[in-house]
């Protein structure tokens, strides 16, 4: 019961707490105790040290074992930098925003977690519709017409998404009838002990409701316009939050299904639309970028990409499903410190269009190096994490069943990496006619130390490549099923 109430109930009672203190202070020093209580004892049950035991619908095995603290992780370096950031001058409609802002955080934490240690269908499709309650309201921030236009837009894709993992559920349970699980409760061991004696009809049609819809808060393609919306215009922090974990959350249950269908004959089925959604989501992305005019999208449209690429190892399989978990440690610390230092130079223009953003290395230098460096390690340059993770991700494309894969990927990504650096570029190096003449220094804030710390942390991970995360993704891998 502690670890629950550490992961689930703390961050709820917290939430109502940040709700009728309106004074930002005491909202911002209760959520930091949260956040490190939450990552101290995450990190705990990852390394082996201490072993959860959570009441019924809850449970810790090795996925959530690396899920959590990747959640922790993000959600803690968001919250550190949140309270500098809620202090910055804004409009006066966008003030409202700021008093819900650590009550509904606080519940995204708890909502997150629930559903990442949910150990029954029910409660994971409780938890994941809580997430997107709790980031709907954070969205429009700003009050804004566009932000308005970005929540409904995302409730109403994401709901429709939710309703179609319901129906994708409900399936799983018809075709569990005539074996000992019908009439059963809906918990995931369950299902897969008992998975080749499942309807294969079935288990087909509840894989594909329940891939497509959770595919809306994934942001696989042609399911991602909502959360593309939404991410380009939330908050920074609320930015990293969404595209370093809550689209993880979504992913892994993808995994719970895949799980189960990885040892009947629909597996090749599965796997096929897996692959078909990544490889649509790498050409997705790679379209926009001839065309960007807006660079948090483009941030956003890079989180498409990269939940392709982690996609397509889980569709692969083997060396590349190594590499795709890889792929999502670091890709999520990449992302908080690229949407971070896409705030700052958000908040000196006060404008998301490229090209209204000119000569950031000479007016924000500080902002404008980290960010170059940012875009550096995202795009899978060494010593960077993402560089490892993908060389595993190709390596097992090419030695798998569908090699020709491999020729695609790289020839997407070569074409992202290079138009989303000529943007990059232009927006650190180009000089605008009304550059000011005299430019007053930039001062090193808190977000620019989090982000030196998060970049060295992507690197030591990288390079050291520690036993206890290589032990963890293997028995992912076992668990999966998956064949090195």
């Amino acid at each position: 019961m502690f670890e629950f109430s550490i992961f689930i109930l703390l961050p709820l009672v917290t939430a109502g707490f940040c709700y009728f203190i309106k004074d930002l202070r005491p909202q911002y020093g209760a959520s930091i105790i949260v956040a490190l209580l939450h990552l101290g004892l995450s990190l705990l049950v990852f390394l082996g040290i201490h072993h959860a035991q959570l009441p019924t619908f809850f449970s810790v095995d090795s996925s959530s074992k690396l899920f959590l603290p990747i959640l922790s992780n993000v959600y803690f370096w968001v919250v550190l930098v949140s309270y500098s950031y809620l202090r910055r001058p804004i409009t006066p409609k966008a003030e409202e925003g700021k008093k819900y802002y650590f009550a509904l955080v606080n519940f995204y934490l708890a909502a997150n977690s629930a559903a990442m240690l949910s150990s029954h269908f029910g409660m994971y499709w409780v938890a994941s519709e809580a997430t997107t309650l709790s980031v709907a309201p954070l969205i429009y921030f700003y009050r804004s017409e566009e932000s308005l236009e970005a929540m409904w837009k995302y409730l109403f894709l994401v709901s429709v998404g939710i309703a179609f993992a319901f129906i994708g559920i409900l399936l799983l349970t018809l075709s569990a009838k005539g074996t000992v699980l019908e009439g059963q409760q809906l918990f995931f061991r369950d299902f897969i002990r008992n998975a080749t004696k499942l309807n294969p009809i079935w288990l087909k049609a509840s894989f594909i409701f329940i891939f497509v819809g959770l595919s809306t808060k994934i942001g696989i393609a042609p399911m991602h316009s909502g959360d593309i919306d939404a991410t380009s215009n939330a908050p920074s922090p609320i930015a990293a939050l969404m595209s370093g974990s809550l689209r993880l959350t979504a992913f892994l249950g993808v995994m719970r299904i895949f799980q189960i269908i990885h040892p009947t004959s629909s597996y090749e089925f599965a796997r096929t639309l897996i692959i078909i959604g990544a490889i649509l989501s790498l050409f997705v992305a790679f379209v926009f970028m001839f065309k960007v005019n807006n660079y948090k999208r483009m941030l956003a449209y890079s989180s498409v990409e990269h939940l392709g690429l982690i996609s397509l190892g889980l569709g692969v399989g083997g060396l590349a499903f190594v590499g795709a978990m890889y792929h999502a440690v670091y890709n999520s610390i990449a992302k908080v410190v690229l949407f971070m230092m896409a705030g700052n130079i958000h908040g000196h223009y006060k404008s998301r269009e490229v090209e209204k953003v000119r000569s950031a290395l000479n007016i924000l230098p500080k902002t404008g190096w980290l960010f170059l460096i940012a875009y550096l390690a995202i795009s899978g340059i060494p010593p960077f994490g993402i560089f490892f993770s993908e060389i595993k991700i190709f390596e097992g494309i090419l030695f798998s069943d569908r090699p020709y894969l491999l020729g695609l990927v790289m020839f997407f990504m070569l074409f992202i990496f290079i138009n989303m650096g000529k943007i990059i570029f232009t927006m650190l190096y180009q000089k605008s006619e009304l550059e000011p003449q005299t430019i007053n220094e930039e001062k090193f804030e808190l977000n620019h130390l989090v982000v030196i710390i998060l970049l060295v942390m992507v690197t030591i991970i990288a390079v050291s490549s520690p036993e206890i995360l290589y032990r963890n993704i293997m028995n992912i891998a076992k668990d999966y099923g998956m064949s090195l």
